[in-house]
């Protein structure tokens, strides 16, 4: 049996994000991969998610939300997860991505064929981690910035071994060591930490933060045992 490999194709795709991540980003890079992946790579990433005691529950229940409107958020008192994340949004200029509709895109993906060997459970992961990512950044106290950025991606990978965080991590490392090695040390401090992050505390990836807007983010993160001010120290 030959070993698994890279399909030449998609390593031309793999290395245009490389060379221009900002111009084709990872979410390509993951819609592109799996037409020509290797089975065993696809059966690993499935594997992995199902190991996960908290898996099958959550994928039962296959929740997704709908946008909190923005003026809902501004209702949230201050110290609240809602607040921070109302303040997150508006502080980015972010209010598009708010509405953007992930589900509905991944249903146009998922007809057109060209998603045809992603597993349905990690098609609807996808989903439901696009929804919370911005919860995740007040959360976890990381900025948006580009370290921010990969703090998030290896706090998101330490937690679950998801393979769009995955080829997060490697276009990066990719990119600093061919192309910007001036990138190297707050790059890799932005991994290190993200990832040391994710290890330490509890898997909080399949839990309706939508329905904890008007909770305390200190209550939050006591329960959660996420420490931010260790790991900003």
């Amino acid at each position: 049996m030959s070993a698994p490999s890279i399909d030449t194709d998609f390593a031309e795709k793999f290395i245009h994000s490389v060379n221009r991540p900002l111009e084709y980003g990872v979410y390509f890079l993951f819609h592109d991969w799996w037409a020509e992946a290797p089975q065993s790579a696809i059966d690993s990433y499935s594997e992995l998610l199902n190991s996960l005691p908290e898996t099958q529950k959550f994928l039962e229940d296959r929740f997704l939300a709908d946008p909190i409107p923005l003026e809902r958020l501004a209702q949230c008192a201050p110290g609240t997860l809602g607040h921070g994340y109302h303040k997150f949004i508006v502080d980015n200029k972010l209010e598009e991505n708010l509405g953007r509709n992930y589900r509905k895109l991944n249903e146009e993906l998922t007809r057109s064929g060209k998603l045809d060997r992603l597993p349905d459970e990690l098609s609807f992961m996808m989903v439901r981690g696009f929804q919370i990512h911005d919860i995740m950044h007040v959360l976890t106290g990381y900025e948006a910035t580009y370290a921010g950025e990969l703090a998030v991606a290896a706090f998101y990978l330490a937690q679950l071994q998801f393979p769009y965080h995955a080829m997060r991590l490697a276009v990066t490392t990719a990119h600093m060591a061919y192309l910007d090695p001036k990138i190297i040390t707050w790059a890799m401090d932005a991994i290190c930490d993200g990832w040391q992050f994710g290890r330490t505390s509890p898997n909080i990836q399949f839990e309706r933060w939508e329905d904890e807007i008007d909770t305390p983010l200190t209550v939050l993160r006591q329960r959660w045992n996420l420490n931010t001010e260790a790991l900003a120290a």
